[in-house]
């Protein structure tokens, strides 16, 4: 065979091999079927877009299609108080505008609109759209627009400890209802598409990418608390907080919550969703009750590392260290100590913080527990009747929260828990109340208080609850003015109080 002829028959052997290769990969990728692209209501539940949910070459298509009308738009507006000087401020800083005006006193305050944008997703016929809570915190009116309409929403519920909100609103059309799926089940490295509305610019986008990791412990709200995220590389900015993230049959996995990016405020690959598991287990309280109620063990605890374990003799770094117990608490009460070691609660291991966080959240309170704990390296059970955990204050649905009871000359308060008192970096068993809203223009704004303010006494009497200060205020009415002494940082200061 000469060499023209070896040629040709080589150029034949290839052209065979790649037409029959192209036949494999045609095969294993499926176009849908003829059944599947007849169902293409876009109101229908959605069905899986490929045999088990597999990619094909119309997955991300026919998903963008089929659940981007089931995805809102959030616009929501406050109004806050802002002095004159302050917005000057904020143009040419503090040192040009003393330079040119002498020191600022700051003027009367004006009223400003703020806007922020958000996206959600609807989960029910009637108009129920699950999104951020910090999305919709602090609004003053909430607009969900969906294509061409857009409708006043009520906030039905919100938790802070894993940034979820349930709003409501009157359809006069039919919506495209977005399944939730099983976040459990997802796993690393599988497809998945955010949707929601980048930087307000309208509409719905998606993009694609896959699920990096499982179980990023992440705190969102509540101090001491954290939600176990899903970590994707498809692209989530400003605006998507609130969307869904959708596997390949088009459920929903995630909310977009978040994104970690040093500089612009942009996706930089490295995103987070709450799991979706997280939000439906607590769905049913937030929409009959508008917040949830969690068991309250009363400790603050963190993760044994290789380092505490070998300090503990402990043979695997596994279990809760409890650091801190607040005083009264349902872990005070029944007699857990600092240092010691949870390692199993109702017969579950505890591997880890969130094993024990995450299950006592998920029981009643009032309801006994058993702890495994290693104290002077001997096993102990310890049975705890837990309390209800003080979530915002239990703040309800209108934004008002039943320790505050009411406002208070213009500002929310909090009881001092240990939690609290370790992100404001206070001394150990440290008494007093914190300041967690200053209401624009009102008294205590006039008294020069902010949020973080621990007060300390009330016309020089201790105050170490949110009923103390409300007794010395009310016995100071008549005088028309309280004294307040607060801790700021390190600092002690005084201060009085306008009472109407």
């Amino acid at each position: 065979m000469n060499t023209r002829t070896r040629t040709i028959a080589s150029f034949f052997s290839v052209a065979m091999a790649a037409m029959l290769f192209g036949a494999v990969v045609t095969n294993q990728i499926q176009r849908p079927t003829a059944a599947q692209a007849r169902n293409l209501d876009p109101a229908a539940s959605p069905a899986p877009l490929g045999p088990g949910g597999s990619i094909t070459l119309d997955t991300f298509k026919e998903i963008a299609r089929r659940q981007t009308t089931g995805v809102v738009n959030i616009n929501t507006k406050k109004v806050v108080k802002r002095s004159r000087g302050d917005q000057l401020q904020d143009l040419f800083g503090d040192d040009l505008m003393e330079r040119f005006f002498g020191p600022q006193g700051g003027g009367g305050p004006e009223a400003q609109t703020q806007r922020s944008l958000g996206s959600g997703f609807i989960i029910d016929p009637s108009g129920v759209v699950l999104t951020n809570r910090h999305v919709i915190d602090g609004a003053d009116e909430i607009t969900v627009s969906i294509g061409r309409h857009e409708y006043i929403a009520k906030l039905i519920g919100k938790d802070a400890r894993t940034d979820v909100a349930v709003l409501k609103i009157e359809p006069k059309e039919n919506l495209t209802v977005l399944s939730l799926g099983n976040s459990d089940q997802t796993e690393v490295g599988e497809w998945v598409m955010a949707v929601g509305n980048p930087f307000g610019l309208g509409g719905n986008s998606v993009t694609v990418g896959v699920v990096s990791y499982k179980g990023r412990a992440i705190p969102l709200g509540t101090p001491g608390t954290s939600v176990d995220m899903i970590q994707t590389d498809a692209a989530i900015n400003p605006g998507n907080s609130g969307g869904p993230l959708l596997n390949t049959r088009g459920e929903v996995i995630g909310i977009n919550t978040l994104i970690i990016t040093r500089g612009v405020p942009q996706s930089a690959g490295v995103g987070f969703a709450v799991p979706i598991n997280v939000a439906k287990e607590i769905l049913p309280q937030l929409r009959t009750k508008g917040r949830v109620i969690r068991g309250w063990l009363g400790v603050s605890i963190q993760d044994v590392t290789e380092a505490l374990a070998r300090s503990y003799h402990i043979k695997d770094a596994k279990g809760a260290i409890i650091a801190d117990v607040t005083e009264g608490s349902p872990a005070d009460k029944a007699g857990l100590k600092p240092d010691d070691v949870v390692i199993g609660v109702d017969g579950r291991e505890v591997r880890d913080r969130s094993d024990l966080t995450s299950y006592i959240a998920s029981r009643p309170p009032d309801s006994t527990v058993h702890l495994k704990v290693l104290r002077n390296g001997s096993e102990k059970d310890v049975a705890v009747t837990l309390g209800t955990f003080p979530e915002e204050g239990l703040a309800r649905a209108d934004g008002r929260s039943e320790s505050e009871g009411r406002s208070h000359q213009g500002m929310s308060l909090q009881n001092l828990s240990s939690d609290l008192a370790a992100e404001l970096q206070l001394p150990r068993g440290f008494k007093g109340v914190v300041v967690t809203q200053v209401e624009p223009g009102g008294n205590a704004e006039d008294a020069g208080l902010q949020r973080g303010d621990v007060i300390v006494s009330v016309n020089g009497n201790t105050v170490e609850n949110v009923d103390d200060v409300e007794k010395e205020l009310a016995k100071a009415k008549a005088d028309g003015v309280a004294r307040l002494r607060f801790r700021r940082g390190n600092v002690y200061t005084f201060t009085t109080l306008r009472l109407s």
